[in-house]
């Protein structure tokens, strides 16, 4: 039996249902109360909608009474018949007209990284006018009211039209609250027409603009949006939700990775169907959808891939199903309460898939000793309280013959030593399903940071000799808390499956660079992985295999020469610093005369406060800036650090131009753990203040009396920061007041003694980073040297049985 296309497959009403069986709408009722099998509804807008697969399934079941039956039926006659007569004797319902062109209606993958003008319309929307609209409902409310005008803006462009005209004419805040209750119904009824069920329109009631003008601002600024922005929406939604492992959406590099080695396997007017059993917001749906839409002749195909996913939470469903039709991907998403395998045999999976893709939620705790007696595993009963070899299972049980599955899973599931999940995945190994594993880099999710690896498992009845293990734990840069992987990223590890599996070369992407090009991988023997005890973790295999002894005498060799540059460079900063007085250790600290007059800080210095939220908030930060922002957490160890991962675009700061930076500018936290301040070296000069810091710069008309490099000491020094953190913990919540730092009051001797001062002081500080640099340096080559002399050669096999069972005895 296959799966009912989605396009056969709308909502249907109760009162629809009885109009198409010729039945009172008292007499549905009576059968949802009396028959145990009828059909469960699907709830939109207060209202329950039934699939019309199921409803019809169950009509056909039932024969029309003898007393019921029109003149034209004969006895036997079931109320599916009747059904589907009435329904060819209607004509085809509106729904199914040609629908507008829309501006950005894309039946390919979702934009990355959207062009300027686009981005700037979102940062707008996501700035000040989300507290200007939402009023007492939460960011999430005003996060749907930007996805319906979304999904209207892509896919219903004529009712997106109508309701624009009617927001440029907004006076009242009671007009106001009808519009967006018209959006939230006219979202809701153009998604069941096209046989999706959402409920928007409570949310959007829920929204509460301080103004008319509010609310048409957003209106304005979607219309003039002309490309698909839904996946930054998306994004915003996930860090406001703050979603857990179970439910944070997969990031659409690894989507895009996953998506295009599944489909590449296939041959022409291949793959037929694609399965996602926990989709999430339905990357991997879209994706699949958007690799295959076209014929080795690059035309459309004739028969579009047939799509099915499930999700457990209401509100990413609903997320899910807009985005899906956004990209024209029929909606096929149940919601389900239960996991796949606990379903009852009446809503059990029909039929099998030529790929399955997911990204199931991580069971992190070790598994317990029991093992689950439910369910039917083909390779062993996963324990009771963890479900990562459920998952696997699952997926291989739903693949056709010659299919291919991808799953996300974490490390640990790969050489875990628990009994139960070393049985499985020995037995996967012997059934020759698993062929790649990826390890990907870490901190790719916004809601865990568990390391994951990439799973690629073949139906049984096409086994694999091999294994494949690939490490593209390198790869991705760092944005914010998290890693990303780009366009050339995925490209890579793309190239490097194929040449690996094909004993050949990738073509290298344009514009990748050699270190970009490199995604270490071992194909790996099923002996081999016997003799490491079924370990499916890829730097079990790939490490050794790069471990080569030239690249080991290659690193030895770069390690001793950094060490000695550093050491170098050591002694000339101790010759330097031999100069000057009070620095040589047997040396004594002159006596100094301490200054008759203490200056009030704000009268040496301008002390500027960082730019308000609203001005620069997380909205108007991404990936794609160039200017970075200094927040508190740079400040590290008196210097600001050069890790450039908080952005702005050049508009954004020519915009705060007045909070940019200044080499010698001093900056100081002001929110949160007070630390000492920094100094803006030459090369950060441009950069901008976040909303968490102070500037100090020394006033024009002062510049003869103090230096800034003397202020900067002055105000790290133990006391000066002890003062600050005094006066910071006076407020609720740490927060240092500019105010409060301009009554700092500082001695100021003569120029030339600030002079001395800071000469000493920075050649100290000179001293110890050179130091530090020698004995990083030292340790490195320590590793190098190590791994040279002790580590096992190229073609050994760690004895990871003898590991596991240490770690199994260890944990008793």
């Amino acid at each position: 039996m296959s799966y009912p296309p989605t396009g056969e497959d709308p909502l249907l009403g109760r009162a629809q249902i009885a109009a198409l069986a010729g039945v009172s709408r008292s007499t549905i009722t009576g059968w949802e109360k009396q028959e145990a099998d009828y059909p469960s509804p699907r709830r939109s807008n207060g209202q329950d909608y039934f699939r019309r697969s199921e409803v019809m399934s169950w009509l056909d079941r039932q024969a029309v009474p003898p007393k019921w039956l029109a003149a034209d039926e004969p006895v036997g006659i079931t109320y599916g018949d009747r059904a589907r007569k009435k329904e060819r004797a209607r004509k085809p319902p509106a729904a199914t007209a040609k629908r507008p062109s829309s501006p950005y209606r894309i039946p390919t993958g979702a934009v990355d990284e959207p062009r300027p003008e686009n981005q700037q319309i979102v940062n707008e929307l996501l700035g000040i006018l989300v507290d200007r609209v939402r009023g007492a409902a939460s960011v999430l409310d005003y996060l749907s009211l930007l996805a319906c005008l979304h999904y209207l803006r892509g896919t219903a462009a004529d009712r997106f039209e109508i309701l624009a005209a009617r927001a440029r004419t907004l006076t009242s805040l009671d007009e106001a609250a009808q519009l967006l209750r018209d959006i939230g119904r006219e979202t809701d009824e153009d998604i069941r027409g096209l046989r999706g069920h959402v409920s928007m329109r409570e949310a959007l009631q829920r929204l509460e603009p301080r103004t008319a003008r509010d609310l048409r601002h957003v209106v304005d600024a979607m219309s003039r949006l002309d490309e698909d922005v839904f996946g930054l929406f998306l994004d915003e939604y996930e860090r406001q939700a703050t979603l857990g492992s179970g439910e944070f959406f997969t990031p659409r590099a690894v989507v895009r990775v996953m998506t295009r080695l599944a489909c590449s396997e296939f041959g022409p007017g291949k793959p037929e169907s694609v399965y996602d059993p926990y989709a999430r917001d339905g990357g991997f749906l879209i994706e699949a959808s958007a690799a295959c839409a076209l014929d080795e002749e690059g035309l459309p195909r004739e028969k579009a891939v047939r799509t099915y996913g499930e999700t457990r939470r209401a509100d990413t469903w609903r997320l899910a199903t807009m985005n899906l039709l956004l990209h024209g991907v029929s909606p096929a998403l149940d919601l389900k309460r239960t996991t796949p395998w606990d379903d009852s045999p009446g809503h059990a999976l029909p039929g099998s898939f030529d790929i399955v893709l997911t990204n199931p939620p991580f069971n992190m705790s070790d598994p317990g000793r029991g093992e689950r007696s439910n369910g039917q595993w083909a390779y062993g009963a996963p324990p009771l309280d963890n479900d990562n070899f459920a998952w696997v299972q699952h997926c291989l049980s739903t693949l056709r013959e010659g299919g291919l599955a991808g799953i996300i899973m974490p490390n640990k599931a790969g050489n875990s030593g628990h009994k139960a999940e070393r049985t499985i995945r020995r037995n996967l190994v012997e059934s020759g399903v698993i062929d790649c594993v990826i390890a990907l880099p870490a901190q790719l999710f916004t809601g865990t940071a568990v390391p994951v690896s990439v799973w690629f498992l073949r139906h049984p009845d096409t086994p694999c000799d091999e294994t494949l293990f690939l490490d593209a734990r390198h790869m991705g840069a760092k944005s914010g808390s998290r890693r990303v992987l780009n366009a050339i990223d995925a490209e890579n590890i793309v190239s490097a499956y194929r040449a690996h599996r094909n004993a050949g070369k990738a073509v290298s992407p344009l514009g990748a660079t050699a270190a970009e090009q490199q995604v270490p991988g071992a194909l790996v023997t099923r002996d081999e992985l016997r003799r490491s005890d079924y370990s499916l973790n890829p730097l079990d295999y790939v490490e050794r295999q790069r471990g080569k002894e030239n690249d080991r005498e290659y690193e030895l060799k770069a390690a001793w020469g950094r060490l000695d540059h550093a050491e170098q460079h050591l002694r000339h900063t101790q010759d330097a610093a031999a100069w000057l007085p009070s620095v040589r250790v047997l040396e004594r600290l002159p006596r100094r005369t301490r200054p008759a007059f203490l200056f009030a800080l704000d009268s040496l210095c301008e002390i500027q406060a960082g730019p308000s939220y609203s001005k620069l908030g997380k909205a108007q930060r991404s990936a794609g800036g160039s200017v970075p922002v200094v927040f508190p957490r740079h400040l590290r160890d008196r210097h600001i650090s050069d890790e450039k991962n908080e952005l702005v675009s050049e508009e954004t700061a020519r915009r705060l131009e007045n909070f940019q930076l200044r080499e010698k500018d001093i900056v100081c936290v002001r929110s949160g753990a007070i630390v000492p301040p920094a100094l803006v070296q030459e090369h950060q000069a441009g950069w901008l203040m976040s909303p968490n810091v102070i500037r100090l710069r020394v006033l024009k008309e002062q510049e003869c009396r103090v230096l800034p490099e003397y202020l900067f000491h002055y105000l790290c020094l133990d006391e000066s920061v002890a003062w600050m953190q005094d006066r910071a913990a006076a407020t609720a919540a740490p927060s240092l007041r500019t105010e409060s730092l301009g009554s700092l009051r500082i001695p100021l001797p003569e120029l030339t003694e600030q002079q001395e001062i800071v000469a000493m002081l920075n050649s100290l500080d000179e001293l110890d980073r050179a130091h530090q640099t020698v004995a990083a340096s030292l340790r490195h080559t320590r590793i190098a040297l190590a791994g040279a002399l002790l580590g096992p050669s190229a073609d050994s096999v760690p004895d990871t049985r003898s590991r596991h069972r240490f770690e199994k005895e260890a944990s008793l």
